[in-house]
């Protein structure tokens, strides 16, 4: 698709895809494919708007997702960008009605366990540790969608 149109797509992604890293995830995979848009969490799961076709990208997603993730329907429509995308960016979470799946705690994964037993690393013996792969997700959220201000983790 040519970047001086303005029409797009919009990808509608539900299923256990918040509080898993999801939207660091497609971030990456978007300036890894050079693509144009955005993604956010919202009341549904995951909202991406592309300005490319959505293709590869989907291909990969599906093929490279996160560990604790799981995409149930990828739902797609066209969409009109008022103002074109010069970048990919993670936009600010939006909220309304929560029929979004809330992943459950995960045991400490093994990356997370070799760097707690490790003398010199940071998280060395720390017992809190965890990661986008791991630790507790049902137990600190206290209210949707996903976002650290939503967490005993907010600052």
């Amino acid at each position: 698709m040519a970047k001086n149109t303005s029409c797009g797509v919009q990808l509608r992604i539900r299923g256990k895809v918040q509080g898993v890293g999801f939207r660091p995830f497609v971030w990456q995979l978007a300036q890894q494919l050079n693509l144009h848009g955005d993604v956010c969490n919202d009341g549904d799961g995951v909202e991406v708007r592309l300005l490319e076709d959505p293709e590869t990208f989907l291909v990969q997603l599906h093929q490279h997702c996160p560990p604790l993730a799981r995409i149930d329907s990828v739902e797609r429509e066209p969409y009109i960008w008022s103002q074109l995308p010069t970048e990919f960016t993670i936009r600010q979470s939006t909220g309304g009605t929560m029929n979004t799946q809330i992943v459950p705690d995960a045991a400490t994964c093994p990356a997370c366990l070799a760097e707690m037993n490790t003398p010199g690393e940071r998280r060395y013996r720390y017992p809190f540790i965890n990661c986008t792969h791991c630790g507790p997700r049902f137990t600190i959220i206290r209210a949707m969608p996903y976002d650290r201000p939503f967490t005993v983790m907010a600052a």
